[in-house]
C-alpha cells in the first residue's frame, strides 16, 4: 500500500531515492489542466531540491509551464538546484516580461551567470556550459589548491580538473586532478598546468563544440569569451545529447538520407529526397 503525505499526496521519492514516476505523472497531469489549486497542493511543500528534482523529471515544455502557472507561489530558488542546461530551457521558453521577473528573484551571482549565458545564440556552447569551476591563480602550490578546494562550499557537483587564471580571470591553462592529486604540496601548480589545453569559445555552434569532444575523446573543456576570459565548462554529459544528433546526421549522410529524412523512411521517400 503507498503511504501518502500528510496533504494526501502520494511521495515524491521512492524507497531508493529516486522520484517517484507516478508523482511526475500526477503533475504533469495537473499542468496540462492548468489546475492551479492540484499543483499547489502537490508541491508547495517540496523543499527547493526537491522541486529542482522535480523540474527535471518533467517533460521540457512542462517545465515553464509549471513556473507560470504557480507564479508567486514557486519557489524560485529551485532553479539554482536543476542542471544550468534544463534552467536555460525553462527561461528561453518564457516570455521576456516573465523571465525578467523570474531571474529577479535569483541570487545575484546566480541571476549574472545565467543572464550572461542567455546572451548567447541558442544553440552556442554558453547554452550547455555550467557556471561553476575551480579556478585558482598560477602562484599558488598544490598544497593552496587542494586547501582552497576542501573550503569552498560552492564548487560543482562533478568535475575533473582545475583552471588556471589571472589577475582578469582569463585563462591560462588547465591541471587534471589526477595529476594533482597525486602530486606534493609545495609544487607549483604553474609547473603541472596544461597551458594548451583544448578550450571552446562562448559563441561556438554547439556541433562543432560536440565533434571537438568526439575527435578529441574529451571528458570536459573550459569556455572562453572574446577576450579569452573564463566563463564556464562543459563536461561530455552536458554536450552529450548534441553528440547524439551530429552522430547521427553523420550516419544519415553515409546513407544519402537527408536530416528531415529517418534511415526506416522507404526507399522511394529518400530517393525523391
Amino acid at each position: 500500500m503507498l503511504d501518502l503525505q500528510k496533504n494526501g499526496t502520494p511521495p515524491l521519492r521512492g524507497d531508493d531515492g529516486t522520484i517517484r514516476a507516478d508523482f511526475v505523472a500526477q503533475v504533469a497531469t495537473a499542468i496540462e489542466a492548468a489546475d492551479v489549486p492540484a499543483l499547489r497542493q502537490l508541491v508547495d511543500d517540496l523543499h527547493e531540491s526537491d522541486l529542482g528534482a522535480l523540474l527535471e523529471a518533467l517533460e521540457a515544455d512542462q517545465r515553464p509551464r509549471l513556473v507560470e502557472l504557480l507564479g508567486i507561489d514557486f519557489d524560485f530558488t529551485a532553479l539554482t538546484e536543476v542542471d544550468d542546461t534544463v534552467r536555460d530551457e525553462i527561461l528561453e521558453d518564457m516570455p521576456q516580461e516573465d523571465r525578467a521577473e523570474v531571474l529577479d528573484q535569483l541570487p545575484a551571482d546566480e541571476r549574472q551567470a545565467l543572464t550572461r549565458s542567455l546572451d548567447y545564440p541558442e544553440d552556442s556552447a554558453a547554452r550547455h556550459m555550467q557556471t561553476e569551476f575551480i579556478a585558482v591563480p598560477p602562484g599558488w602550490n598544490v598544497g593552496q589548491a587542494i586547501d582552497y578546494m576542501r573550503e569552498t562550499a560552492e564548487q560543482p557537483e562533478r568535475f575533473y580538473e582545475l583552471y588556471v587564471v589571472d589577475d582578469a580571470g582569463r585563462f591560462l591553462g588547465a591541471v587534471p586532478l589526477d595529476r594533482l592529486s597525486r602530486s606534493k604540496r609545495p609544487v607549483p601548480i604553474a609547473d603541472l598546468m596544461e597551458a594548451e589545453r583544448r578550450r571552446v569559445r562562448a559563441d561556438q555552434d554547439q556541433e562543432e563544440v560536440a565533434r571537438l569532444f568526439q575527435r578529441y575523446d574529451l571528458v570536459a573543456a573550459p569556455v572562453v569569451d572574446a577576450d579569452e576570459r573564463l566563463v564556464g565548462v562543459i563536461t561530455f554529459d552536458d554536450i552529450a545529447d548534441v553528440i547524439v544528433e551530429v552522430a547521427e546526421e553523420d550516419i544519415k549522410a553515409l546513407g544519402g538520407v537527408t536530416r528531415a529524412e529517418e534511415l526506416s523512411d522507404s526507399v522511394w521517400s529518400i530517393a525523391r529526397g
